[in-house]
């Protein structure tokens, strides 16, 4: 492994640090899950190779070739410095940091901090994404505000005009400053961006930015995993088909595993990570971040573990009960997220109810806590609206909570090109069931006084059989908006 890799150059042989990156990160996370020292002693002597063969022998990252690939491995050193000291590991940090600064790399510091969108960067690509997390690890190891900055501006620019409705990011497997670009939507693109972005809420603590994880897994990962658990996308398109990577990228296709490829690794990842921000301790307790079925353990700044159950069926309802239970009675502050398009929330515990919470933010609740005690929460799944432009200028896309709705040709006797104009003021719309052999998670009849009646699914279960899906509806009653912290550009309302 240590050696599966290498790149020409010039008629030298470099390692190639892409490869080594990927490796290296593997083993760090087997290592963090497991206790596997093996494991961590393999990474740290794949690192210990990547150092000699660069510090102080004139080599440069770079010149292995695809920087916005090779100089993503300052991610994983930023990573084993922090776990163990080593400053050999920040001295190929700051060497790869110095090759950014080259012609033909992507100067993500520097840029950001002169205000560039990222699109706007000269390598915008997907891989990147990997060296824009080393940025957040480089803060929190050095405390400069400045590679904090860059980083979350980067984060920012990305949601504002690279992150598409049904929270894909990228298109064509790079940024282009248009969240209605039609190009692919490739799983591995927004794995990526699901990584970047639990680093952002564990960085910042912001709620809006686990609103944005939950976009993200209930429709585009979700999307990507076939229902039958056999296959992944490449492509999740927002209309379109949905496709078995291995028939999309046929070309990575081996002897013995022609499904397996980079998309079907990628994205059960994307799922997964979902351990890595439902529950996140903060200085004085917990956020609760992930709603759904679920039990999570958390470890309290005390000591004491906190465990918390959900009884739910969200996101197809919006009644979630939390119980706790602690290892001893303590004051702790439980942040329950509050997505921002849940308008009316109704909060109560032990049966009493709460004042109504602010959306878009965090309801701290502290008290002293103790085992039964119990939280019921009743968020506002009330529809609403994303307002398309350019590509899908006079079209919309509607949400029901963190679900993206969509027209699938199946539930359907209107094919898609036949689709009417909606008129959003007009529209009623109830759950009703479905007895298809792959049944979607959420279906819904929409009525429209002037129309026949249209069939909506949830994003995620569109297409799944094969035929075509639309998300972009054509519809009229809205005007765009731009999109801040304050006002998402996909809460448009009625």
């Amino acid at each position: 492994m240590v050696g599966a890799a290498r790149a020409e150059i010039g008629g030298n042989k470099l390692w190639d640090p892409w490869s080594h990156y990927h490796c290296m990160y593997g083993l760090l996370m087997w290592n963090r899950e497991t206790g596997h020292d093996a494991a961590l002693r393999i990474c740290l002597r794949a690192a210990d190779y990547v150092c000699a063969f660069f510090l102080g022998t004139g080599r440069e990252a770079i010149e292995a070739g695809e920087p916005e690939k090779n100089l993503a491995i300052i991610h994983i050193f930023c990573l084993l410095y922090e776990l163990t000291g080593d400053e050999k590991y920040w001295d190929m940090v700051k060497h790869v940091e110095r090759n950014w600064a080259k012609a033909g790399a992507g100067n993500y510091l520097n840029d950001a901090l002169a205000g560039l969108e990222f699109y706007q960067m000269n390598k915008p690509r997907w891989e990147s994404l990997h060296s824009v997390q080393a940025l957040g690890e480089m803060y929190r190891i050095t405390q400069e505000d400045r590679y904090r900055s860059a980083f979350e501006h980067i984060w920012w620019s990305i949601v504002g005009n690279d992150r598409y409705n049904g929270g894909q990011f990228s298109s064509g497997e790079m940024a282009q400053g248009n969240p209605y670009h039609a190009a692919a939507k490739e799983t591995c693109c927004t794995v990526a961006y699901a990584a970047l972005t639990v680093d952002m809420l564990t960085l910042t603590g912001d709620s809006y930015v686990a609103d944005e994880l939950e976009l993200s897994v209930f429709n585009a990962l979700l999307g990507a995993q076939h229902p039958s658990g056999r296959w992944c996308t490449y492509d999740t398109p927002m209309n379109g088909v949905r496709r078995a990577s291995a028939h999309s990228i046929v070309f990575q296709a081996y002897q013995g595993s022609p499904e397996l490829n980079c998309c079907a690794v990628n994205g059960p990842r994307g799922v997964s990570m979902v351990a890595d921000w439902a529950a996140i301790r903060t200085r004085d307790g917990v956020n609760i971040n992930y709603f759904g079925p679920c039990v999570t353990e958390t470890v309290l700044p005390s000591g004491n573990v906190l465990t918390v159950e959900q009884a739910t069926d969200y996101p197809v309802s919006g009644d979630i009960r939390l119980s706790l239970n602690v290892t001893a009675n303590e004051v702790f502050a439980l942040g329950l997220r509050v997505p921002f398009w849940s308008i009316d929330t109704v909060v109560s515990l032990n049966g009493s109810d709460l004042d109504r919470p602010r959306p878009g933010r965090y309801l701290q609740i502290e008290r002293t806590w103790k085992s039964g005690d119990f939280i019921d929460v009743s968020l506002d799944l009330s529809l609403h609206y994303w307002v398309g432009e350019n590509e899908v200028a006079g079209k919309a896309s509607i949400y029901r909570g963190p679900l993206l709705l969509a027209y699938d040709q199946r539930f359907n006797a209107t094919e898609p090109e036949n689709l009417l104009e909606l008129h959003a003021d007009r529209m009623t719309y109830e759950l009703v069931g479905c007895n298809e052999t792959i049944e979607p998670w959420l279906l819904i009849r929409l009525r429209e006084p002037a129309y026949a009646d249209m069939y909506l699914c949830d994003f995620a279960s569109a297409g799944c059989m094969g035929t075509r899906y639309i998300s972009w509806l054509p519809m009229k009653g809205f005007s765009p908006v731009r999109s801040d912290r304050e006002t998402p550009v996909w809460n448009v309302r009625t």
